[in-house]
């Protein structure tokens, strides 16, 4: 499950935590509590969580014009990338 989560994040087709618990099938609750245990783990990045107002885009972040004040919204790290990319198992 944490993989297809992973891949669910990858691909970007969906963007809230409703539109994921809706194409997995569980609770924004899970999707939730699956993010932060991914982001903690290193598996992703939240991006937004600290914007006030609108700044210049961190580097790495693919949103890359300006922060804004948003939703959750995470993206895969590399070892998140590696991941996804391979059969291993999370951890």
């Amino acid at each position: 499950m944490l993989h297809r989560f992973l891949e669910t994040i990858r691909t970007g087709d969906v963007q809230s935590l409703s539109e994921i618990a809706r194409t997995m099938d569980i609770s924004p609750d899970m999707v939730l509590r699956m993010a932060q245990e991914l982001t903690h783990k290193g598996y992703l990045q939240e991006i937004g969580t600290n914007c006030d107002e609108p700044q210049k885009g961190c580097p790495d972040c693919p949103v890359n014009n300006t922060c804004q004040v948003m939703g959750k919204h995470w993206f895969l790290t590399e070892k998140g990338r590696v991941a996804v990319s391979s059969t291993a198992t999370i951890k």
